[in-house]
């Protein structure tokens, strides 16, 4: 009844029940009330229930203080889990290593292996020695901080207080060592083992293969792969694909084939994870056809493409242009009991405003949201911005509307490519309308959005209204920004209003914002396009005496 209380989010009617039990509650009575309010965050009432049940005749039991400590570090970061480590230890509550440890892994999560440390330090204070669990984690986070030194010191500790290494500790340092390219500790590591009574097994040898892959030393990490029979292990599929995915990165292919018969051979078999490398490969390299034939292949030997084996051969047959084929086989994902994901769909639709099927990418749109595929902020875009390139605004901005509708909110790209649409076709002033709600949803809106509105504005002459807008921007940042200025006087250039370009500099250094090389080099193009050769030349000689622009590009603008 207790429980049922509790399932149903009626926490007080559980307290008062199980304070009110004509029998004799026990601390199982209690667990359900301290799991309900731990998962609501109420870690303080979660402890006065723990106070009440000695005066009940029961004593609390570790699971209660492991999901109040859970519940502590999920909550209040690693400092309220550590008050909270205290609160139970003062409640004279038997704490065990794992309680501790649960707070040392949080720690180091969050980034604080000092405070980390300092615990595993203070462990026996709270009743409890620190165990091998404990170190390790300690260890980790001393790793993900880089601290090589600090996990050398601690490792010697752990001999020194009786509690060695296990192969977790080992695994832990060899994966930071690959990690960061220190082979050559690895060595003296794998020897440090061999002293400790543990054995490398074979998770170990593939985070080492694939540390060594990734640094490009292909030969000796085959050499490696090939020498584990020797050390009693026989190299796995996980291994392999390490191996595989290292030699199809390089480009290596007739090392990846001879490493695939090997797999033949060796009796080890293919699995998702391979295909998938062998997919990757082909599509990147433009191989369609040796793709279609591992797909056949994979169902000969017992492996279902899933959802990135097909997205990936959507993708690349999108990007050898091959349409039809990756609409075609979207549409038989489902048949083969795959079923399309946001992804999959995105890239379809991208591929056909690519090839200016604007009629085939709506019907998809709507196959897709039929399919109860939930468009993200990515598909959107990626319409809006075909859209937006063939000036075909209005469908833009309706698409924008439908974004809400289907419980997408528009993002920073949606409405800076619907703005930016908006002003190249002459519609500024609907692209200021577009700014303000944008502003009044709570965006804040950057320099591009802010560069295309002034681009529009300038192209139609309104210098008055651009400096308005630059007046009301409240980001220093942006106001600061010469790209954004930069884009007006490039637009005044080419309107060739060069004398308004200039006068639009000094209003530029008034507002606290200095020319940078491309200012100079903008107004330099537009005297010198206008026909001012002289004055640019002068400009340019003033400029560089100042070492405000480099010297070689006299030459490279041909007026000189």
């Amino acid at each position: 009844m207790v429980a049922g209380y509790c399932r149903a989010g009626q926490l007080s009617a559980a307290r008062r029940l199980a304070a009110a039990v004509p029998v004799p509650p026990n601390a199982y009575t209690y667990f359900p009330v301290v799991r309900a309010l731990c998962a609501r965050g109420r870690i303080a009432d979660a402890l006065a229930v723990l106070d009440g049940m000695p005066r009940r005749g029961c004593a609390p039991i570790p699971p209660m203080y492991h999901v109040i400590l859970e519940a502590a570090c999920r909550g209040g970061g690693f400092r309220s889990a550590v008050r909270v480590l205290g609160a139970l230890h003062d409640r004279g509550c038997a704490l065990d290593a794992g309680n501790c440890n649960l707070v040392l892994n949080a720690i180091c999560d969050q980034g604080s292996v000092d405070e980390a440390v300092r615990l595993l330090r203070n462990l026996p204070s709270f009743g409890c020695q620190p165990d091998v669990v404990s170190y390790n984690a300690v260890l980790k986070g001393l790793c993900m901080a880089k601290r090589w030194g600090d996990v050398e010191d601690l490792m010697e500790e752990m001999v020194r207080v009786e509690c060695p290494p296990n192969i977790v500790t080992f695994n832990t340092l060899i994966g930071y060592l690959c990690r960061n390219g220190l082979f050559e500790r690895v060595h003296e590591v794998i020897a440090q083992m061999a002293e400790h009574g543990c054995t490398p097994d074979i998770r170990m040898y593939a985070t080492i293969i694939d540390g060594v892959c990734k640094e490009g030393h292909l030969e000796v990490a085959h050499e490696i792969l090939s020498r584990m029979p020797s050390y009693g292990l026989k190299p796995n599929v996980v291994c392999y694909n390490t191996m595989l995915k290292g030699l199809c990165s390089a480009e290596r292919w007739e090392e990846a084939e001879e490493l695939l018969a090997e797999m033949f051979d060796k009796d080890c078999p293919l699995d998702d994870v391979t295909f998938n490398i062998l997919v990757d490969f082909f599509c990147q390299n433009g191989l369609v056809d040796r793709v279609i034939e591992l797909l056949e292949q994979m169902l000969e030997h017992g492996c279902m493409p899933d959802v990135i084996t097909y997205t990936t051969v959507i993708n690349g047959f999108c990007k050898e242009g091959l349409i039809d084929e990756a609409v075609m086989l979207l549409k038989s994902m489902a048949a083969c009991g795959c079923k399309p994901n946001t992804i999959s769909y995105t890239i379809v639709l991208k591929g056909l405003c690519s090839a200016e099927r604007w009629v085939d990418a709506e019907e998809l749109m709507s196959q897709m949201i039929r399919q109860g595929c939930a468009p993200n902020p990515v598909t959107f875009n990626t319409l809006i911005n075909f859209l937006c390139k063939k000036g075909m605004v209005e469908q833009a901005i309706e698409l924008l509307k439908q974004m809400l509708v289907n419980g997408c909110s528009p993002d920073l790209i949606s409405y800076s490519t619907v703005i930016d649409g908006l002003g190249k076709a002459g519609k500024t002033d609907e692209a200021l309308e577009l700014l303000n709600v944008m502003v009044k949803k709570g965006m804040s809106p950057n320099t591009i959005i802010y560069s295309s509105i002034a681009c529009a504005l300038s192209r139609e002459g309104r210098i008055n209204k651009v400096i308005q807008m630059l007046d009301s921007i409240q980001d220093a940042t942006i106001r600061s920004d010469a790209v954004l200025y930069n884009a007006v006087i490039s637009s005044l250039c080419k309107r060739g209003e060069t004398d308004r370009a200039i006068e639009f500099l000094a209003y530029m250094v008034s507002s606290g914002c200095m020319p940078n090389e491309s200012t100079y080099t903008i107004l330099i193009r537009g005297l010198a396009s206008e026909g001012f050769v002289k004055e640019a030349q002068e400009m340019m000689s003033e400029l560089c005496s100042k070492g405000a622009l480099r010297k070689h590009l006299m030459q490279h603008f041909g007026i000189v």
